[in-house]
């Protein structure tokens, strides 16, 4: 796999099917924030879908969203880019989110790995789902990314979805989490236990995560 500078990693064993071993016992995740108004004061959803498009274009030129937790770039190529962006079926929590897909990308932890039953595509090895919390508007979300690996490290890895899952999580916890980023990184330096973020979330198999 591609290794991301100066990232150090978490995710060493790739070779696993569904749950990520030793998931619960992770460290508490940072949240991201944002306002909600990144992209604009008061934009209709079509403005918004123009923003999310117009930002995910300036990233698909870029190297890729750096991943801590598995060292990965993940790249945005023109699909990415269209079901996340340009896509006027996102919500508008999911396409606000965009503003700050580099920040929920970095910090987001890998707790499935599944093969890609959906489109059976024999060049996709895996699906990885990675989940970061987000607070928007002092409301905070569990954000799903997905990415494809494929085993290959001239193609590397895509980022091909970003979801916002089910009903938001609830009120930020009132607490620094002891593993909270340092001052002048993107995040409100409060974390979110590993428990609380994958609540009601749901494994491929339709089974809830064992945390």
């Amino acid at each position: 796999m591609e290794n991301v500078g100066m990232l150090e990693t978490t995710l060493r064993d790739m070779n696993f099917w569904g749950q990520r071993p030793g998931l619960r016992d992770l460290p508490p995740v940072p949240v991201v924030e944002l306002t909600g108004e990144e992209f604009g004061i008061g934009l209709r959803h079509a403005e918004i879908v123009n923003a999310a498009n117009k930002h995910m274009r300036l990233l698909q030129k870029s190297a890729g969203l750096a991943n801590a937790d598995t060292g990965w770039l993940l790249r945005i190529n023109k699909l990415s880019r269209k079901k996340i962006g340009d896509n006027i079926e996102q919500s508008d929590a999911e396409l606000k989110s965009v503003a700050v897909i580099d920040q929920i990308a970095r910090v987001a932890i890998a707790a499935e790995r599944h093969a890609d039953d959906r489109h059976a595509n024999p060049d996709v090895l895996a699906l990885f789902r990675l989940y970061a919390p987000m607070l928007l508007d002092s409301v905070l979300y569990r954000v799903r990314l997905t990415v494809k690996d494929y085993g290959d490290p001239r193609m590397l890895h895509a980022l091909s979805a970003l979801e916002i899952e089910n009903a938001p999580l609830g009120t930020l916890p009132a607490y620094s989490g002891a593993n909270a980023l340092q001052q002048g990184q993107p995040t409100t330096g409060r974390s979110v236990s590993i428990r609380d973020l994958l609540q009601t979330a749901i494994l491929e198999n339709g089974r809830p995560y064992d945390i």
